[in-house]
């Protein structure tokens, strides 16, 4: 038998140039969430993208109170995801839990030790993609309880938007969110926009636990108007501040429009 020493050939490695690294994008995902993860795999394949998922804990149930300790653990969830590489983009993965946060406070802790690193969160994102689209009325479908939907309302009407619907699942745990079945969304927004007078400029899917991507274009079609999730824009919302084009259809007008 040979020794080591005499088997072992030192070889030489070549590197990735700078050019040809994929882009980057941490991902902090609640440690109960079962969809985001899932959806924006399936969005981004294809895509020079790497996704890098770091899991926060959090409560089962979905409050304010709940939604408000993650603040204490988001930079240290960030921090965690390739500590020595530096990162293109960073998101954090809770519709709800970034509204009573706060924006500003979710994207500080995202940028810990990286001030330039592009950030997103479901809820500007989706204030974001609301501007870009210059829709004015919205129809919102939320799985929350009232004490989590009355401030996401608030904050709505306050950013200048007109609420003409909201439908409401009054789940607690986000388990059954997770599990609810994608193929029952459609009698779900049946109900919602039934008796709504005019069609709205956009309807909104809250959570990024709620299964409605595949559906998106689906929705689209029948009702003439935007649809989208908080998967969604977040995916766009990060990908529109990378400049970066999904080349993939049947995924919503604004992703499409890109």
């Amino acid at each position: 038998m040979q020794s080591f020493s005499n088997l072992c050939r030192p070889l030489s490695p070549e590197f990735l140039v700078s050019n040809n690294e994929p882009v980057r994008v941490g991902l902090v995902v609640l440690a109960t969430d079962m969809v985001l993860e899932v959806e924006w795999r399936e969005l981004f394949a294809g895509l020079p993208i790497e996704i890098l998922v770091a899991r926060i804990a959090c409560a089962a149930e979905v409050t304010p109170e709940a939604l408000l300790t993650m603040a204490q653990q988001i930079g240290h969830c960030a921090s965690l995801i390739l500590p020595d590489v530096t990162l293109d983009a960073i998101a954090y993965g809770c519709t709800s839990g970034s509204l009573v946060i706060g924006e500003e406070r979710v994207r500080e802790l995202l940028q810990q030790g990286n001030t330039q690193q592009i950030t997103s969160n479901p809820f500007s994102a989706v204030k974001a993609a609301l501007a870009y689209i210059q829709a004015k009325d919205v129809v919102i479908l939320s799985p929350y309880l009232a004490s989590v939907n009355m401030p996401f309302y608030e904050a709505l009407t306050d950013a200048g938007y007109n609420i003409t619907g909201w439908g409401s699942l009054d789940l607690t745990l986000d388990r059954d969110i997770g599990s609810m079945n994608p193929d029952h969304l459609p009698v779900l927004i049946d109900g919602l926009l039934d008796g709504i007078e005019a069609v709205p400029d956009a309807v909104f899917i809250s959570c990024t636990n709620f299964k409605a991507v595949a559906k998106l274009h689906e929705l689209e079609q029948r009702y003439g108007c935007y649809f989208m999730s908080s998967n969604q824009v977040m995916a766009w919302h990060l990908l529109h501040q990378l400049d970066i084009t999904l080349p993939k259809a049947n995924v919503g007008r604004l992703l499409g429009a890109m």
